[in-house]
């Protein structure tokens, strides 16, 4: 009765981990289930961009067995922060998913300013790219918890099945853009990997982060290009200003989108991976498909 006892308290104790983005906490809890405790530091719609850990955010990460960051960059200050982590594994999950390149990959079609040659670390909004990443946290989560690999395997799995379900749908939903459509005028430049996986090509007004200022050399070229694609909309993201768009609107005659979520940072309703692909291509359809 004991030993029994002793099986089904140490069965209960879940695996705590900590996540420096909101989708590597969502895919920590998918992937993880009921067998770990999961600690979205940076919570939703926050800017990722300028999120620093603090005080309380080092001890969280200090008591956990795994901290996953998207990497590619994205956060800027891991280095720093692996220093001060002493044993604790920190999984960069985007590592070993295949990056794209501004001004190399032929999905950007206007970069002004937007760091050419640099790796764009907004991986995660690809759904191949998910469906990889699920197995790398299934593996992180299996070496600290063996017992459990079967477990997270399996979840990983039937993760994987999901997304299957979920692109084919995208991509019908998709489809009712016509080719002369597909290109997506957005506030920064992260939806490249969307766009390669979907058909699309990406016009963005400032470079890979939100706060990139943009000259005004710049933004005629973002013009002359938006006038170029002659596209119906132009697409801002929830929680950032619109002026810039605002301004590009109004130079080239077209109108805004619905504000789509381009840093994984939903909230509510369109918290979590599935949702916010669901948010996404419902906007950009309703955007480009209507005259």
């Amino acid at each position: 009765m004991f030993f029994e006892l002793a099986a089904t308290l140490a069965w209960a104790a879940p695996v705590e981990v900590s996540a420096l983005h909101p989708l590597m906490a969502d895919l920590a809890r998918q992937v993880g289930g009921n067998h770990v405790e999961v600690h979205d530091l940076t919570g939703g719609g926050g800017n990722l961009h300028r999120f620093e850990p603090r005080p309380a955010d080092m001890k969280q990460m200090q008591s956990s067995v795994i901290v996953f960051a998207a990497g590619k960059n994205m956060e800027i200050y891991l280095e720093r922060l692996k220093s001060n982590l002493g044993g604790v594994t920190v999984v960069e999950v985007g590592r070993t998913i295949p990056s794209l390149t501004i001004g190399k990959d032929a999905v950007y079609t206007c970069c002004p300013g937007h760091g050419v040659g640099v790796i764009d670390p907004h991986w995660w909004n690809g759904i191949d790219n998910m469906r990889r990443a699920a197995r790398v946290v299934a593996q992180a989560l299996s070496e600290k918890d063996p017992d459990a690999k079967a477990y997270y395997t399996g979840n990983a799995i039937a993760y994987g099945q999901r997304l299957d379900v979920l692109k084919k749908w995208a991509k019908l939903e998709l489809a009712k853009v016509p080719s002369s459509r597909r290109k997506l005028v957005t506030s920064h430049n992260a939806l490249a990997y969307f766009a390669k996986e979907f058909g699309f090509e990406v016009i963005a007004v400032a470079g890979l982060t939100k706060e990139q200022n943009v000259t005004p050399q710049e933004q005629a070229k973002t013009i002359e290009s938006v006038k170029n694609a002659a596209v119906p909309a132009l697409f801002p993201e929830k929680n950032t200003s619109g002026k810039s768009l605002d301004a590009i609107v109004k130079a080239t005659g077209t109108r805004l989108g619905d504000p789509l979520i381009a840093d994984g940072n939903g909230t509510g309703d369109d918290a979590g991976f599935e949702a916010i692909i669901r948010h996404n291509v419902n906007a950009i359809t309703k955007g480009l498909v209507t005259p």
